[in-house]
């Protein structure tokens, strides 16, 4: 979900948008042409996706006696594909949704709220947490849409290493124990530290919710105030000068984002090898294949308050389309998919972790070691969190492709110091927002 994922984000926003926008009148349209034994169900994904999908959508329609037209797509072409159903009147009943594109559908009319559902028991969320909940509610508070698997910022780090040096991650730990330690493990072996440098604003927004201060809000920055922005970049500042954060020069030697390309797990010498990677706790199983040779565990992020920083991040949704002729039965094929543990069985944590407690305990076994840690790290996070906020606005792609970047590199080419780095970084946002 980091770095080259934005990218397609906001080019597939930016097709998808004007096909959407023009169509917010379709919303309350009654005409899917669906017959009442007949769901349809669309969602993106690669192969082993659609072949447990379909093994899912099999199972409900031999339960309820309909049949079931999956359609799926890959990611760009999902979203041409809905924004064209969505001009033509013709979505399908139940949708995949991404925490991107969620408010464009709301806003336009497209979507069923779910909230009577709830209430009456036909969507059953009795085992999801309320801050996994609310992350699929518009502005008006109603639920439009229902995450149909989490992720959440996580610290990967190098826990073979670690203990070799007596350090134990504090449980909330702080930027000052995040440096702390850093400046620790770079003096006793020399191997340096990557704290999301060249990646989005994600860590930087984790961190001014630490302070309640929203990164966007109403389409603006949330503070031009450079306080809390000089907090964040005070680290790259910190890192540079006293040398214990991978140099910019190796970032040009790597593709960024590559996970098997990242210092945690790919490296030649002490130097280039980070303890760490700022990254989402689904991906520790990427990173354990590319490399097992030391044990990896999970933080959160660090800030001045974890608690209120952390959150649950949908890796996607279920939505019920408005224009649904067989929305009963679209519902109860989301409440499926959700507290089913057969269903479980079979989707397992392809679209992140499950979101009830009880269909994680019930996998947990059937995971692999790290599938498993992550599994654990979500249910504690959802327990130490708060709501996940809006998403951003869509001038906001240019901020985290190119402006946060650009003020990292001055700072870790040792041409800014933080303070200078906040208030180029407020200028230069506040002109990309207009």
């Amino acid at each position: 979900m980091h770095g080259h994922i934005q990218i397609r984000k906001a080019i597939a926003i930016a097709a998808a948008a004007a096909a959407v926008v023009a169509v917010g009148a379709c919303g309350s349209s009654s005409g899917s042409g669906q017959d009442a034994g007949k769901l349809t169900v669309a969602w993106w994904g690669n192969q082993q996706r659609n072949e447990r999908q379909q093994k899912v959508d099999d199972m409900f329609a031999q339960q309820n006696g309909i049949t079931i037209d999956g359609q799926y797509s890959q990611f760009a072409d999902y979203w041409q594909k809905l924004a064209t159903n969505a001009a033509g009147r013709q979505m399908p009943d139940v949708i995949a949704m991404d925490f991107a594109y969620l408010n464009q559908y709301i806003e336009n009319g497209l979507l069923e709220p779910l909230d009577d559902y709830v209430s009456s028991g036909k969507l059953n969320l009795k085992d999801v947490d309320d801050n996994t909940v609310s992350a699929g509610r518009g502005d008006d508070g109603k639920l439009y849409a229902l995450p149909s698997g989490v992720n959440a910022p996580a610290v990967i780090y190098n826990k073979t290493l670690l203990d070799s040096l007596g350090i134990t991650i504090p449980d909330n730990w702080t930027l000052d124990d995040f440096q702390n330690i850093a400046r620790e493990v770079y003096a006793k072996t020399g191997v340096r530290t990557a704290y999301g440098y060249l990646d989005n604003t994600y860590n930087l927004e984790y961190n001014l919710r630490a302070h309640d201060v929203e990164l966007f809000k109403d389409g603006k920055l949330g503070t031009e105030d450079t306080t809390y922005y000089a907090e964040y970049f005070k680290v790259f500042e910190n890192g540079y000068k006293e040398g214990w954060h991978l140099p910019a020069e190796l970032y040009t030697e790597i593709t960024l984002n590559a996970i098997e390309q990242d210092p945690l797990v790919s490296f030649t010498s002490t130097d280039r090898q980070s303890w760490c990677s700022l990254m989402f706790s689904s991906q520790v199983t990427s990173f354990a294949s590319v490399n097992d040779s030391n044990e990896l565990a999970l933080a959160p992020w660090p800030s001045a308050n974890v608690t209120k920083s952390n959150y649950v991040h949908p890796s996607m949704y279920w939505a019920v389309t408005k224009s649904s002729k067989n929305k009963d039965m679209a519902v109860k094929f989301v409440d499926f998919y959700t507290n089913n543990t057969d269903a479980a069985d079979i989707m397992l944590t392809d679209r992140g972790i499950p979101v009830s407690s009880a269909i994680i305990d019930h996998i947990s076994p059937k995971l692999t070691k790290y599938e498993k840690v992550a599994a654990d790290f979500q249910k504690a996070t959802v327990a130490n969190s708060s709501p996940i906020n809006p998403p951003a606005p869509a001038k906001a792609a240019e901020i985290n492709s190119r402006v946060i970047k650009e003020v990292e590199e001055q700072i870790m080419y040792g041409k800014m110091d933080a303070q200078q780095a906040a208030a180029d970084f407020v200028r230069q946002s506040a002109e990309v927002l207009g």
